[in-house]
């Protein structure tokens, strides 16, 4: 074997062990940056809450959800008793509730459950609102399409703060009768809150 080959072989062999080197070292990194696999986080809404006791009333919004890799399967359940302004009705409404229950398909951006995240699902409301004139109340469903997005922050291991906005559009609207009355409920609803929660790494 020549001095010459001998010297190509050497330089192609280190090459090679160059490239593995950097591929391993890549990878290693890539390890350690990507988010974990899956967690099980719980947290809780406000927007319901607040705006009940403002009202006077209870309201709650607890929510569960499951995490793979950037995706989330979250379960919701809510229910509010606002102010009668919030009912958005001709004068005489009053008391308006809704309990809701949604499944939504988020995915976040950051690298740990975190940063902004988009997402949508379905929901269904079922509501009720009376009025001073009537004895009784109105009940209706209404099935919602839902579409938001907010930023995670994680402020002390994996406890987090979202505030976060939504637009909610009843995809059976209808005109709610009660006695002589009619309540048109709005088609469209925009909302915004704060969530505070905490998740488990799986």
């Amino acid at each position: 074997m020549s001095v010459a080959v001998a010297r190509c072989l050497a330089i192609t062999v280190a090459s090679c062990g160059l490239s593995l080197a950097a591929r391993a070292s890549a990878s290693d990194a890539a390890l350690v940056a990507r988010p974990r696999a899956m967690a099980l986080g719980l947290q809780v809404d406000l927007f319901p809450t607040v705006i009940s006791a403002v009202n006077g009333q209870f309201g709650y919004a607890p929510q569960v959800w499951l995490g793979i890799d950037h995706a989330r399967l979250r379960l919701v359940g809510a229910h509010l008793e606002p102010p009668d302004a919030l009912a958005f009705a001709d004068d005489g409404f009053e008391n308006p509730t809704t309990t809701s229950f949604a499944i939504t398909i988020d995915y976040t951006f950051g690298d740990h459950f975190d940063g902004f995240w988009l997402g949508g699902g379905f929901e269904l409301w079922q509501r009720t609102i009376e009025h001073r004139d009537v004895p009784g109340t109105a009940a209706w469903s209404s099935t919602v399409a839902t579409f938001g997005g907010g930023y995670i922050w994680r402020f002390a291991g994996n406890f987090f703060l979202d505030p976060w906005l939504a637009v909610h559009a009843t995809l059976n609207p209808e005109t709610v009768p009660l006695g002589s009355y009619e309540y048109d409920p709005a088609p469209i609803v925009a909302t915004a809150s704060l969530k505070v929660g905490w998740f488990a790494e799986l």
